[in-house]
């Protein structure tokens, strides 16, 4: 009987492990910053929260990155013929390591085409052979995953920390069609970074502990059989 008690308590405590393993949570957690939206060309360096050891095993690092793009495109023919042209408001928002490796790129981007009768004498973008986008707001979203070591052990610290990320964005809004044109653009960019951290973390249900302290009680009363049985 006391073999049996005993070989019951070991089972409970062997099983602890095998539980928590089980019952092992995916989790993440998430920083993000912001640069607002100003003129382009412009650079910046963002402050992003660095994974916490203490919190479990990490698995990947997902970065995104969010581009918002505002501007005017504005075109004229000067061409003594008929023309089709294309006014693309762009930009390319680049979020970099310390080390000036990049890991994200978006472009937003806007297009419009015209088409625009022989020169009318005025270079004022607009009348029948001129045109201007108007102010337009687009978006642009990329995402990178990365599993490297290098990363994780870039991004990760005990206690955690921060780790200033550059980001840049510039101004890449081109005219196309035949003939002589006359173009110009205005443009401004912002840009929002994400950096959500998969990890691994070990989380014994309530039922766990339950298990360990009913193989606590058996050993406890095996135990004390065993000295009651000694002084009879």
């Amino acid at each position: 009987m006391k073999k049996s008690l005993f070989a019951l308590a070991i089972t409970a405590l062997l099983s602890v492990g095998a539980v928590s393993q089980a019952q092992a949570a995916v989790k993440t957690v998430t920083y993000t910053a912001d640069r607002a939206i100003g003129a382009t060309n412009w650079n910046a360096v963002l402050g992003l929260g660095k994974f916490d050891t203490s919190l479990g095993t990490l698995t990947s690092i997902k970065f995104a990155l969010g581009g918002l793009l505002q501007g005017v495109g504005k075109s004229e023919s000067l061409d003594a013929s008929a023309t089709d042209v294309t006014l693309k408001l762009a930009a390319t928002l680049t979020l970099y390591r310390p080390d000036a490796s990049a890991l994200v790129i978006t472009n937003p981007l806007f297009t419009q085409q015209f088409s625009f009768t022989a020169f009318d004498g005025n270079i004022d973008f607009a009348g029948t052979s001129g045109g201007s986008t108007g102010l337009r707001s687009t978006t642009g979203f990329n995402s990178f995953t990365s599993s490297q070591a290098s990363d994780f052990a870039l991004f990760s610290a005990l206690g955690g920390g921060i780790i200033n990320l550059g980001l840049d964005a510039a101004g890449t809004s081109t005219v196309s069609g035949a003939g002589n044109l006359v173009s110009m653009f205005q443009t401004s960019a912002g840009g929002n970074v994400a950096v959500t951290y998969e990890y691994i973390a070990a989380v014994p249900e309530p039922e766990t502990y339950a298990m360990l302290l009913g193989g606590l009680l058996l050993v406890g009363a095996a135990a004390r059989r065993k000295a009651a049985q000694a002084k009879a």
